[in-house]
């Protein structure tokens, strides 16, 4: 006879479905990790930062994505960020230290586009994505309002990306 008696007790923690999980996992594989230059990442620092970055609090891959998204708002953004790479990024010190962070995938697609394009083939001179994320948030912080246009364009692109998702 079995004299073993089994346990029908919920315990808390066991056998429980946690749905951030499987939500988190997908935030993942929505963003691309990038490098960004010290000098530009202080500036997003300061954008983290300050008192307007609140409700939601905006993280670095939202200022990170919002920043590219200002620029391809702009007409002709492909000669913005290379006219940009070639007179001004080319010149700074190549060795400069670089943050890791992630951005958005669907801003990620859009430097990606801009990396394959000809004018970063030969003879021009090769970019890499460090470069045009870079490239990205000096350009958006030198825009008119350029605190509101990011934190706008941060919303906006939260705002899409949820309503993929709903």
């Amino acid at each position: 006879m079995n004299t073993s008696i089994a346990n029908t007790d919920h315990q808390p923690g066991q056998n429980a479905v946690f749905p951030v999980a499987p939500a988190a996992h997908a935030a993942q594989a929505d963003t691309v990790g990038t490098r960004i230059w010290i000098e530009e990442f202080n500036l997003l620092e300061t954008l983290y930062n300050d008192a307007s970055n609140c409700s939601p609090k905006l993280r670095y891959p939202d200022l990170i994505s919002a920043c590219v998204s200002v620029v391809f708002d702009d007409p002709e953004p492909a000669i913005r960020v290379f006219g940009f790479l070639h007179t001004q990024l080319v010149l700074r010190n190549q060795e400069t230290a670089r943050r890791q962070e992630a951005m958005w995938r669907l801003q990620y697609q859009q430097l990606l586009t801009l990396q394959k394009s000809d004018l970063n083939r030969h003879p021009h001179p090769q970019f890499k994505l460090d470069h045009f994320t870079t490239c990205c948030v000096a350009l958006a912080m030198q825009a008119k309002d350029a605190k509101m246009r990011i934190f706008e364009h941060a919303r906006r692109n939260i705002a899409v990306r949820a309503a993929a998702h709903y």
